[in-house]
């Protein structure tokens, strides 16, 4: 769909909420903004993890959906509907707009939209990829395809759009300390770009991450902008974007195997209203199903709320939990060694990956995206015939606390 200076465009922003994006960059003429909360549309499984999930993961929330807001003013409204479709087909007849421009969601689309009901035409931008037409299904392919165009510009707002009003919905979110998140973000940005050149020696350090996930997480980053930002200072330094290898590959292989798990996710339909059964049907092959669902220890006495509150007994098991809870964030490697862990200490497969999942929506600052529900469902994949257990002492020579 070709979008006109002459159409008059809906854009229903789902979780973008920066100026420059995809998105930004392709819409014209008159638009209004709008955001629908999925806390009154989605079902009992969603509302519950956005009922349970830490008060740091709203704030952030909060500060990107109210500074994108200040940022368009009356053109932006936010919705507490039960029914979007029905509310956007009345602002449609009631403002004249000729179709609907709908931010892809991270997930899927929710089960609980049928998009067939919408009485205009609509299209989705998806502004997570970094390039919509690459065809490659590896993180290698996809970052070396990637860089071949490091003079792609950079997404920014759109001198063509025009800014339209909406009557005010009346609706909005808790104002949070703009100046407190918003150095906080100019210092995850810096902390960015001074580990890129050595990510690949830090990565599973305690404290060698990027954290550029949590402003992924909350839309107030383009992935775009920043993968070029970074292959075009390696590229600067000398580096040769050529070989899949060194910090180099380790750094923008991140960003693709991001990709590659949104679309993987996305094929699939699974959202978070999906419950943790769907998941694993979904995403494990059938072997690994079928020993999840067999997995018993019958002597556990490990329980949820000790592992949110870093009380199982297990020392090294609560020092990674409670830096995670002081943090906010989880290194990849023990990501990868707790749900390992979670699977032959608690009492079922079944409730290993449950919690493992539940941990991260509920702890972590970018637990509640695609990411974190596959990374999980991967880790209770059969690889030689078990579900895998990092070497801990390895783990934590590398954490490094």
């Amino acid at each position: 769909m070709e979008i006109s200076v002459n159409d008059k465009t809906l854009v229903w922003i789902t979780h973008s909420f920066r100026l420059d994006s995809r998105l930004t960059s392709n819409l014209k003429g008159k638009c209004s903004f709008v955001y629908y909360s999925p806390y009154y549309f989605a079902n009992e499984n969603e509302r519950q993890i956005l009922n349970n999930c830490s008060q740091e993961n709203l704030d952030w929330f909060y500060y990107s959906i109210n500074v994108f807001s200040k940022s368009l003013r009356s053109s932006f409204q936010i919705y507490k509907e039960s029914s979007p479709i029905d509310h956007i087909n009345k602002l449609c007849k009631d403002y004249g707009y000729t179709k609907l421009i709908i931010d892809k969601p991270l997930f899927s689309m929710w089960q609980s939209i049928n998009l067939d009901d919408l009485q205009i035409p609509y299209e989705y931008i998806n502004s997570d990829l970094i390039q919509v037409d690459c065809r490659f299904k590896t993180a290698k392919h996809r970052w070396m395809d990637h860089v071949k165009r490091l003079d792609d510009k950079k997404y920014k707002w759109n001198s063509e759009i025009e800014p339209i009003e909406l009557k005010p919905s009346g609706k909005s979110y808790p104002q949070i300390n703009y100046e407190q998140f918003g150095n906080t973000v100019q210092e995850i940005l810096t902390n960015g770009s001074r580990i890129r050149a050595t990510y690949g020696q830090t990565r599973d350090n305690h404290n060698g991450q990027t954290r550029l996930s949590t402003l992924l997480q909350n839309g107030l980053i383009d992935p775009h902008n920043i993968f070029y930002v970074y292959a075009n200072a390696f590229y600067n330094e000398g580096a040769d974007l050529s070989k899949n290898e060194g910090n180099v590959a380790a750094m923008l292989r991140q960003f693709t195997f991001r990709e590659l798990t949104l679309m993987k996710v996305d094929a699939t339909g699974l959202t978070m209203e999906s419950s943790v059964t769907e998941w694993s049907e979904k995403l494990l092959n059938e072997k690994s199903l079928s020993n999840l669902h067999m997995q018993e220890n019958l002597q556990s006495t490990l329980t949820f709320d000790k592992i949110k509150t870093a009380n199982t007994g297990i020392p090294r098991l609560d020092k990674v939990l409670k830096h995670t809870i002081d943090k906010g964030v989880m290194p990849n490697r023990a990501r990868m060694w707790f749900a390992g862990k979670l699977f032959y200490e608690a009492p079922t497969g079944q409730l290993a990956l449950e919690w493992c999942i539940k941990f991260f929506n509920e702890v972590t600052v970018d637990g509640q995206c695609p990411t974190n529900y596959a990374q999980c469902c991967d880790c209770m994949n059969l690889q030689y015939g078990r579900v895998m257990l990092l070497n801990e002492d390895r783990v934590m020579s590398l954490l490094n606390y």
